[in-house]
């Protein structure tokens, strides 16, 4: 198993490592280390017997039994480690030794499994030459003596230095402790040069679960060649562990360690040396976009980082570049020379002007020589026609969380991108990563020129709204408001909040240098990230669109209203090849919501709104030039109300309060009962909404001695003998926020098929003890639970009863929805367990709520469109609120399923844009 989340914050100074380049058509070549000399086929997993030191030798001094770096110790003789020769080593407390005399850069040195914390994995760092036995967060040992030890023995040519860690165990963390106590050895042998990491006796813990460690051997970098790694299965063996010398997926290859298989004793992995093979020239990786927009962002040249990994001169080295797919297209690059520890970029020719829409495969060879497999390789590359990214749509996220900081506000992180003529950005997609302590961090994007030295982000262009990074994390849509850009230019994510912004990432080994930069306050310095341990791609996505020739139309106005209908007029501007309206409910974002229609001439009549509704509408123009300006607007207008309209028969139904027009006094279709006859009813409240600006209120302070027995009822709901209907709602009472009301509310909620109390017939709810002054969630897998609402065909009104004792405070409501479970459904349990919100939403994205589904692990998600094409699919989490971001989907219904084993249940999504 591959541990790919690994969570990591940039340094305030990143160190400056020097990469060699190969320049096309030029004979300078810098050259860098050779290869590691350990490779897999001398690699092997044996037995052998572990002795313990006891006394023999010399006990190794540290200033603590957890995150220490020992002072430099003898090795006894010359031992040849990646072509260097050591006679001294450091051992660290964490499980590793770094041959040499110089200390590790950290005393923390393991993979961390708590975001944020202070510890740097030894591989991923830039120490060098690293033997690693068992590396993760150590500690004492419950057998208690712990001590660490070196020493040297045998006749001169072929002593063994044996470096021992006794009586350790793994600390516990976001995973527990699974070897109380354990311990192991280092043995490297002279002459031979041979390693052993060899296992004493392991005493397992109770736990269930495992830990990822780092066990094998590290040369010069985090890289292909330069490492080989001990990896294996939580539940295998030990005797199973296999080796690698490449990264997988660009990740490490962790030996998971579990309680359940502890080493054996004696178990040792041996690495022999093995000569490098004389001719070997590979390709590390391949440089281009993973989304493309053509012809925006054309031309654009690919690049490869190709690399003599053997011992022998390459001269008239031939490189090829094959791209297939949606798109064909090869070029062929000649070096003349290519010695011996040499890599490099090779640029290729410019891609086409125009390419075509789909999916390019693109891939970089060099001819067959001793070591075919890293001949080539391979990528994805999406075409469209106004996208651009780094990152591979085909391939995950399996980068780290980056960040800049978790402690402090105004870190920036950003991407550099280069558009060949004037273009315009139409927003910004920001992935953050799925993290387990769930930042909401504040973050703004910032759009930068590149005219900072050496092409670092220089002047501000455009600054975002403040917003905050979902605690889910997800793709994130921002708004960019044709920021024109030409030429090279940045794009940023500056961290307002101080939890950090952890955006997902890409691994990319080497990164590509020059494109991903940080700052500690989106000022010089920036830091290239190529040059730090974060090799990993940044999920920054842009939209890209021409520079309108032509300014929005002008004297926009709304008049003519009626139910569902409303009249536009505006003046067109010139340049204009069609205008479009854009209305919504009002306080909608019109570059990311609202409803979209073209509007040919000017009287203009907008059909199908919803009646005594508040909406607000902009207009835009289509330049004859392909570009559309920024929305002029808004207009605010109101629908009236038709009681002869208000049944409803399309669900999902919901009211959140927020459009009612101003004078009525309830949404259309709405009514109340003021049983009692006094002074205290439902009505509208601008207090302490959920969502929106308003909720509904009953306000039983404003009466004395007086019981409430005040009813609220919905529009008639038109229900069919085929699906089943689920209400849901969200209620509190009066108070501070935080803490329990001083008063207590009763509700019940029923239904029946007249809106009177003789014709509520039907109990779907009730709670006697409302004290929560935050907004609480009643539906199918609350407590207490709403029941579904009467199988079969019928007509129903939904209502809410008050029935407070007497000098009590307020219930407030909001958000009430009716959700149509279509038939599909094959589990009760399943059914009441799931609730969406909001839905109808007017953004595409939905609250996902579910709990008390009895899930062993995640549930299946698959939405269908009205065609019944699959349009999206992922996976929720019982017992937890799931982000389903749908945004990019036009408006209209669509179907959710969800699948929890053999269960399944089908729901209707409404998306009101």
């Amino acid at each position: 198993m591959v541990n790919s989340y690994v969570l990591r914050t940039l340094p305030r100074r990143l160190r400056h490592v020097g990469l060699a380049a190969l320049l096309v058509g030029s004979s300078a070549v810098l050259v860098q280390a050779q290869a590691l000399n350990y490779i897999t086929t001398g690699a092997t997993n044996v037995v052998t017997t572990y002795t313990d030191l006891t006394t023999t030798g010399t006990a190794i001094a540290t200033a603590n039994t957890d995150d220490a770096n020992s002072a430099a110790q003898p090795i006894g003789f010359t031992f040849n480690y990646n072509g260097a020769t050591f006679t001294q080593f450091v051992l660290n407390t964490n499980g590793f030794i770094k041959l040499g005399n110089l200390a590790p850069s950290s005393t923390a040195m393991f993979l961390s499994e708590t975001p944020g914390t202070p510890s740097t994995d030894p591989f991923q760092s830039a120490d060098a030459n690293i033997i690693a036995p068992f590396n993760i967060d150590l500690t004492a040992g419950a057998a208690g003596n712990t001590e660490y030890r070196v020493a040297t023995t045998g006749a001169s040519g072929s002593r063994i230095c044996t470096i021992q860690w006794k009586n350790v165990r793994d600390k516990a963390s976001v995973n527990p402790t699974q070897y109380t106590n354990m311990s192991f050895q280092v043995r490297l042998y002279e002459g031979t040069n041979v390693i052993e990491l060899v296992y004493g006796p392991a005493t397992a813990s109770a736990s269930a679960t495992f830990r990822s460690t780092q066990v094998g051997l590290k040369g010069t970098s985090f890289a292909d060649g330069q490492i080989l790694q001990a990896k294996k299965q939580p539940t295998d063996p030990w005797s199973a562990a296999t080796f690698a010398s490449v990264l997988t997926a660009g990740s490490l290859n962790t030996l998971n360690a579990s309680a359940a298989s502890p080493p054996t004793a004696g178990r040792t992995f041996r690495f022999t040396p093995i000569p490098p093979i004389p001719n070997d020239v590979a390709v590390q990786a391949v440089y281009t976009l993973g989304k493309i927009a053509s012809p925006g962002a054309l031309p654009q040249a690919v690049r490869a980082i190709i690399a003599n990994v053997g011992t022998a001169t390459q001269n008239s080295v031939v490189v090829t570049l094959s791209i297939t797919g949606a798109n064909t297209f090869t070029n062929i690059q000649n070096l003349a020379i290519l010695p011996a520890g040499a890599r490099g970029t090779i640029n290729f020719a410019n891609l086409p002007a125009t390419l075509n829409a789909g999916t390019n495969t693109v891939t970089v060879s060099v001819a067959a020589d001793g070591n075919n497999t890293n001949n080539s390789v391979t990528v994805s590359q999406l075409v469209t026609t106004n996208r651009i990214s780094y990152i591979e749509p085909a391939l995950p996220n399996d980068g780290p969380a980056v960040y800049y900081s978790n402690a402090s506000a105004g870190g920036v992180l950003s991407v550099k991108y280069t558009v060949p003529s004037l273009l315009v950005l139409t927003d910004a997609v920001v992935t953050f990563a799925a993290v387990p302590s769930n930042p909401t961090t504040a973050f703004q994007v910032i759009v930068y020129d590149a005219t900072g030295a050496g092409g670092v982000p220089g002047n501000v262009l455009y600054t975002s709204p403040t917003q905050n990074r979902p605690a889910a994390g997800g793709p994130v849509t921002i708004t960019l408001p044709n920021v024109q850009v030409n030429g090279p230019f940045h794009v940023g994510v500056k961290e307002v909040g101080t939890t950090g912004a952890f955006i997902a990432s890409q691994r990319e080994t080497p990164l590509r240098n020059a494109i991903f930069y940080s700052s500690s306050n989106g000022l010089a310095p920036w830091s290239d990230l190529a040059l730090s341990p974060t090799q990993s791609r940044l999920a920054i996505e842009l939209g890209l669109s021409s520079v309108p020739n032509c300014t929005a139309p002008t004297n926009l106005g709304i008049t003519g209203s009626t139910t569902t209908t409303a009249t536009a007029t505006f003046t067109v501007s010139s340049n204009t090849s069609s205008q479009e309206l854009i209305y919504g409910p009002a306080g909608f974002d019109p570059t990311t919501g609202g409803t979209t229609v073209t509007a040919p001439a000017s009287p203009f009549t907008i059909t199908g709104l919803q009646p005594n509704t508040s909406y607000q509408a902009y207009i835009r123009a289509a330049c004859t030039n392909g570009g559309t300006t920024l929305p002029a607007g808004p207009v605010t207008f109101s629908t009236s109300c038709d009681p002869l309209t208000s049944p409803i028969s399309s669900f999902p139904y919901s009211e959140d309060f927020d459009n009612v027009p101003t004078g009525p006094s309830l949404p259309c279709g709405m009514s109340i009962l003021n049983a009692n006859g006094d002074a205290a009813t439902w009505a509208l409240t601008t207090s302490t909404p959920f969502s929106g600006p308003r909720a509904i209120r009953y306000n039983g302070a404003t009466v004395s001695d007086v019981a409430a027995d005040d009813w609220l009822f919905t529009p008639p709901l038109v229900l069919t003998a085929d699906n089943r209907y689920q209400v849901a709602f969200r209620y509190r009472a009066e108070g501070i926020a935080g803490s329990p009301s001083p008063f207590t509310e009763r509700l019940e909620v029923r239904s029946g098929t007249s809106a009177t109390v003789a014709g509520q017939t039907n109990l779907l709810y009730t709670n006697t003890a409302i004290t929560n002054t935050t907004y609480a969630l009643a539906n199918g897998a609350s407590l207490p639970v709403v029941a579904l609402l009467p199988a079969g065909a019928s007509t129903q009104y939904v209502s809410f009863h008050v029935n407070s004792a007497a000098n009590q405070g307020a219930l407030y409501l909001d958000n009430i929805a009716v959700t149509a479970i279509l038939g599909a459904a094959n589990s009760e349990a399943l059914l009441r367990a799931v609730s969406v919100f909001p839905n109808p939403s007017a953004t595409g994205v939905f609250d996902l709520e579910i709990h008390g589904a009895n899930a062993k692990g995640g549930l299946e998600v698959l939405v269908s469109n009205a065609l019944g094409q699959r349009v999206h699919t992922g996976s929720a989490r019982d017992n937890f609120t799931n982000p389903l971001d749908l945004s990019r989907l036009p408006a209209g219904l669509y179907t959710l399923r969800l699948r929890n084993g053999a269960e399944t249940m089908t729901s209707r999504l409404s998306i009101v844009k």
